[in-house]
């Protein structure tokens, strides 16, 4: 990152929406401060001045720093009045830049981003791409209920053509299935309750052996962390008899997944039905169906745990869904860049070694 770099150009298109009065400290450097700082694990604004005043003379060769180091109210100001979808679509853009792979696995899932148990919880629905690591896009709901209208956004936003989408029960909906295929991609869409009628049929013919037993079959096995996971999976193309009373388009296969899970002699089970646009391969299925879960441990799960974002403080206007961006967007270029060390180091030796991050800055 130089002082005419990447990131300023990524940033060309987003609006200072300061009054000039106001702009002590240059809106690029303001925002490159907070993507370094999400670099090194730093999640508050104050975290974010004391990083940038423990580094200002490296700081001053790759950024404008004029008037020293902005304040941690500064920084706060600024970020609570960037504009979120420009803010997104500079994300977005840089992301695609960083996608190497085609094909494949694209989850959606909604997480919470300031728990529900606080005023004015932030929901987001995000797309996370396996086979790349990377977190393709996002899109603000309101709450829970609202993925339903969420998810046909954040479609809209990506290619999604010869991927296979994954979305668990709460986008199992006819338009969303309709909008994958008009894309020209596949779904794997998780079935419960609320798709009553269609859930208990799949249900009961999975119940009948004669049926099973004529199912395309696949089993597997996980090993790791004293846990051991078999997976088995039948599915089948054989559903001209559902089709007749469930218009959905581009439906070809039905599926159960089994798991049976044993962690210190402790056994659990779990039973998952689908619908999906794929041909009745169960070994496909199967895996698609465990792919699916990557956003849990690799997405939601990291931003908690190792960029501690469900215990975040900041609440005032964008910022919380601006920094809820820039943490992704660290994601993403640690994926890309840390080899085989683990995230949490990648982010400590970012705080710790100017060597290191710039290594980083240079790679993407």
């Amino acid at each position: 990152m130089t002082k005419s770099n990447k990131l300023t150009e990524i940033f060309e298109g987003l609006e200072d929406l300061r009054v000039n009065r106001t702009k002590k400290h240059p809106f690029i450097s303001i925002i490159s401060i907070g993507f370094l700082g999400a670099l090194s694990g730093i999640d508050n604004f104050v975290g974010l001045q004391d990083y940038a005043e423990a580094n200002e003379e490296w700081l001053k060769q790759i950024i404008l720093l004029p008037n020293g180091v902005p304040s941690h109210d500064t920084i706060g100001r600024v970020f609570s009045m960037i504009n979120v979808k420009k803010f997104h679509d500079c994300f977005f853009n840089f992301t695609s830049l960083l996608k190497d792979k085609t094909g494949g696995i694209i989850s959606i899932d909604g997480k919470t981003m300031i728990p529900k148990n606080r005023e004015n919880p932030l929901h987001v629905v995000s797309a996370w791409s396996e086979e790349n690591k990377l977190v393709l896009g996002q899109v603000r709901v309101d709450n829970k209920s609202n993925e339903i209208t969420a998810i046909p956004e954040i479609l809209d936003l990506l290619d999604i053509e010869n991927h296979i989408i994954t979305i668990d029960a709460m986008g199992c909906q006819k338009d969303i299935a309709s909008k994958i295929i008009s894309k020209n991609g596949e779904y794997l869409l998780a079935l419960k309750g609320n798709q009553k009628s269609l859930h208990e049929d799949v249900k009961v013919y999975f119940d009948d052996n004669e049926f099973l037993s004529k199912c395309s079959y696949w089993e597997e096995f996980d090993k790791g962390h004293g846990r051991i996971e078999k997976r088995q999976c039948w599915a089948t193309s054989n559903i001209s008899w559902l089709k007749k009373q469930h218009n959905w388009i581009g439906l070809r296969s039905i599926a159960i997944v089994k798991s049976e899970r044993t962690l210190k002699n402790k056994k659990t089970f779990d039973t998952r039905f689908y619908i999906t646009s794929l041909p009745d391969e169960a070994e496909r299925i199967c895996a698609a169906a465990r792919d699916h879960w990557g956003i849990e441990n690799k997405l939601h799960w990291t931003l908690d745990v190792v960029f501690n974002e469900d215990k975040c403080q900041i609440r005032k206007d964008s910022a919380p869904e601006v920094m809820g961006i820039m943490r992704k967007w660290a994601l993403n270029v640690l994926n890309k860049t840390k080899g085989s060390i683990s995230l949490r180091r990648a982010m400590n030796k970012c705080c710790m070694s100017k060597k290191y991050i710039c290594s980083v800055l240079q790679a993407i």
